[in-house]
């Protein structure tokens, strides 16, 4: 007979419900005409009238233990099924009998969680090419001359004396303080005004030759050429204007007497740089030793050499460029803008929403995936410092409906592999958590335990073994996640859906 609540006895009958349940299953096979269940005995009525009436509930009972069994096994997901041990009141689980299925071994490593945005692959930086003009100033130097012509000082004595000391343009004198009172009798080798060389004059009239009558674009370079150092940018009426890297293109003629600037030390460095400077020393002074580089170089041009560099007689940029576009045309006058132009470098340009700035430091690893699927890894180089609303990135234009982005620039480690195309959209991946040298395994290895918690299914298939190990999980990162779990070790095998 049940006992009364609290008693005791319903919680036995609870807690073995299942075994009690069977109990009662065999009981009323036996005595409701099983064979080999043998007649009533003598004196057992009432028990078995009191068993009969105690039998809806078992069953019940018995019931509720199983559908309970089930949800137990489903809420395991996939990776395996866990019982508990009939009466086992340390709630430890234990692997079933199973098909050893799949496995997949614990692999070491690192673990990333990547970020992924929109961005443009292109070339590095924007800039224009102009032709610059000519000097309209003396010549630094008096162009070989003395800055007077025929020693009569030129322009009433206003001329200052050429560079290196020349002699004054008029007599000599005698001081106030001549005790004879009479002028000095004259030079018998009057004081003349040097000459320049022939050779100078005839390199100076080849120049003004060239730079006679109307200036104009002879040769122009084409979308997509790379121009590098010293290499010809276009050409002016025949003559090769080459690419020279600097800051800020040159402002005025450079030659024998200017005085000293960085724009004479951006033509030293680019001499040298060129093998013109084997005697040069790289400053802001313009020497002989100058002037002779820039002869060599002019002859290596086929230019008349003169030893002075006009202004328009060089394209300045910071590097190497790529001609983008052309803004000039061959037979137009040689001014103005003569290409739109880019750095030669593979850059991939991000609008990074702010709410995920955070992933982004510079120098930091990228991954970018490029318009063919293929994988390729950059290095972030510039995070801008001022938001913007991205009219692309959702809402009507103009209502503010875009997210607020920053602008982030990649630069590939190795741009071969991002092929020719001048811009393409890719997907660039921001690490925003990593985890080093850290065991992992497939997500869906994981075993989720009826009583709380994981544990994954080492299996040996050499010794034939299998057993439930409990692990902690850790960061959960392209299909993997991190494990920790006591005598688990790179190598081991584990069970896995099939």
């Amino acid at each position: 007979m049940p006992g009364p609540p609290g008693d005791g006895r319903d919680g036995r009958d609870s807690r073995d419900g299942g075994f009690n349940g069977g109990l009662d299953g065999v009981l009323d096979g036996g005595r409701e005409g099983d064979p080999e269940g043998g007649p009533e005995e003598p004196g057992t009525a009432r028990e078995f009238a009191e068993a009969r009436a105690r039998r809806p509930r078992t069953r019940a009972r018995t019931r509720t233990v199983a559908v309970a069994g089930v949800a137990a096994v489903v809420a395991l997901g996939v990776g395996g099924a866990v019982v508990f041990s009939p009466g086992d009141d340390t709630g430890k689980a234990a692997s079933r009998t199973q098909a050893p299925g799949a496995t997949a071994p614990i692999v070491k490593g690192d673990l990333t969680v990547n970020a992924e945005v929109d961005g443009t692959l292109g070339y590095g930086g924007s800039g224009s090419v102009f032709a610059q003009s000519r000097d309209s100033g003396a010549d630094p130097g008096g162009s070989g001359g003395s800055g007077g012509s025929g020693g009569t000082g030129g322009s009433g004595g206003n001329t200052p004396p050429p560079a290196g000391g020349g002699p004054s343009s008029g007599p000599q004198n005698a001081p106030q303080g001549n005790p004879s009172h009479q002028p000095a009798p004259p030079s018998k080798t009057p004081t003349t005004t040097p000459t320049p060389t022939k050779s100078v004059d005839k390199e100076q009239k080849k120049e003004d030759e060239q730079y006679a009558g109307q200036q104009i674009f002879s040769s122009l370079p084409k979308v997509g050429d790379v121009v590098k150092q010293g290499q010809t940018m276009y050409e002016v009426n025949g003559r090769p204007v080459p690419l020279f890297y600097g800051p800020s293109p040159l402002w005025r003629a450079l030659g024998k007497g200017v005085s000293n600037g960085p724009d004479v030390l951006l033509l030293e460095r680019n001499l040298a740089a060129l093998g013109f400077g084997s005697d040069l020393n790289v400053d802001e002074k313009f020497t002989d030793g100058t002037a002779a580089a820039v002869k060599r170089w002019q002859k290596s041009l086929g230019l008349p050499q003169t030893g002075r560099v006009d202004p328009s007689a060089v394209a300045v940029q910071p590097g190497a460029i790529r001609v983008t576009a052309l803004k000039a045309s061959i037979g137009a006058p040689a001014q103005g803008e003569v290409a739109a132009v880019s750095g030669t470098g593979r850059l991939v340009e991000v609008k990074l929403p702010v709410d995920q700035q955070n992933v982004a430091h510079k120098g930091d690893k990228v991954t970018v995936e490029l318009p063919d699927g293929k994988k390729t890894t950059g290095t972030i180089s510039e995070i801008g410092t001022v938001a913007s609303k991205d009219e692309q990135g959702g809402g009507m234009p103009g209502q503010g409906g875009g997210k607020a982005t920053v602008p982030v620039t990649v630069t590939l480690d190795k741009p071969e592999e991002a092929g020719s195309l001048d811009g393409a959209p890719v997907r660039v991946g921001f690490t925003s958590q990593s985890r080093r040298a850290v065991l992992s395994v497939p997500v869906n290895a994981l075993v989720a335990l009826a009583e709380g918690g994981y544990a994954v299914e080492v299996v040996d298939a050499a010794a034939g073994t299998r057993k439930l190990v409990g692990v902690l999980p850790g960061l959960f990162a392209n299909g993997r996640v991190e494990i920790t779990g006591e005598g688990l070790a790179a190598g081991q095998n584990v069970r896995v859906p099939s």
